[in-house]
């Protein structure tokens, strides 16, 4: 806080000093008033999260569950164990966990969030109190509150197109986060679907052979179960490595998309209490700036400023 200008009331002002706090002190009880209810946004939007994705994690367990089903029938085929080559179940259970974690993390911070601006309101609204008590008008220090309501207005200016610009950019960001993942999530969709129609060249290839072998008895090939076997099992394990790679983007993705929620939504509320508080303190600079002559107006005038914070 500054120190206020040179008045004759003392050697700094202590009505602007007083009225600076008042004004500090109530925009940021506001602050916080509007950021309770936005908290619970925050949550809603964390919890949307967390929903969509479950239903990833249950696909990506649904992939695995049918690879592993078909590297068992491909084994029993050929009479041998083959070596797992594809994600296994518990780290797809790691990264649940990981997962989880972060939003345990998440949640508790916001929770404290939650018990910090409680505190934080009670505390304010006893300084606003103290404050009022210390703001005495006098004749003197009516021209040096109105340069002060000059300064606060300016700089509160800077900071509401300061907060406007971190919201634009936050949500320009998140669009950007939205169609990435919007394009990718089709793209690797269209090749999980295409994957079937690109192995089935090679066991068309193989089913030939075995034709060929029945009709001449030259060359006997692979037979024809462990041929759909070994086919299957390359198809799941390839849809597999991208349902993989689909899940750990949407991941990657959505936690991003949060960061970046949470930036705009503050933003968006700094801004618009910031600008609802510019505008009292507009309304008050107007009605302060009325010359006054008579000393007997000032008690009046002393209330019409308290009125604003009380």
């Amino acid at each position: 806080m500054s120190q206020g200008s040179l008045c004759p009331c003392g050697t700094h002002c202590r009505v602007t000093k007083a009225l600076r706090d008042l004004i500090d002190t109530q925009n940021q009880l506001c602050l916080l008033a509007r950021e309770e209810s936005v908290i619970v946004s925050i949550l809603e939007n964390l919890h949307n999260v967390v929903s969509a994705s479950q239903h990833r994690f249950t696909a990506w367990l649904s992939a695995v569950a049918t690879c592993e089903t078909a590297q068992a029938n491909l084994a029993i085929a050929q009479s041998f164990s083959r070596a797992r080559t594809t994600t296994p179940r518990w780290a797809v259970e790691a990264e649940q966990r990981l997962f989880h974690q972060w939003v345990k993390q998440q949640q508790h911070h916001w929770d404290q969030r939650l018990t910090q601006l409680q505190r934080g309101m009670v505390n304010y609204r006893a300084y606003l109190q103290k404050c009022t008590q210390q703001f005495v008008l006098t004749q003197e220090c009516l021209a040096l509150c109105l340069s002060l309501l000059d300064e606060l207005l300016r700089h509160q200016e800077e900071w509401i197109e300061h907060h406007h610009l971190a919201s634009i950019s936050a949500h320009e960001l998140f669009l950007q986060f939205e169609q990435r993942w919007t394009y990718e999530r089709d793209r690797l969709d269209y090749e999980i679907a295409q994957v079937p129609q690109a192995y089935q060249a090679g066991r068309t290839q193989a089913q030939q052979r075995w034709g060929l072998y029945v009709v001449t008895g030259i060359g006997r090939p692979v037979s024809l179960t462990q041929t759909n076997m070994n086919y299957q099992s390359m198809v799941r394990t390839r849809q597999l490595e991208l349902y993989a790679e689909q899940c750990k983007l949407f991941l990657t993705t959505k936690v991003e998309q949060f960061r970046l929620y949470v930036q705009q939504v503050e933003g968006e509320y700094k801004a618009t209490v910031l600008a609802a508080q510019q505008e009292r303190w507009q309304m008050l600079h107007a009605q302060l700036s009325i010359e006054v002559a008579d000393p007997d107006q000032l008690p009046s005038l002393q209330s019409l400023v308290l009125s604003y914070f009380l």
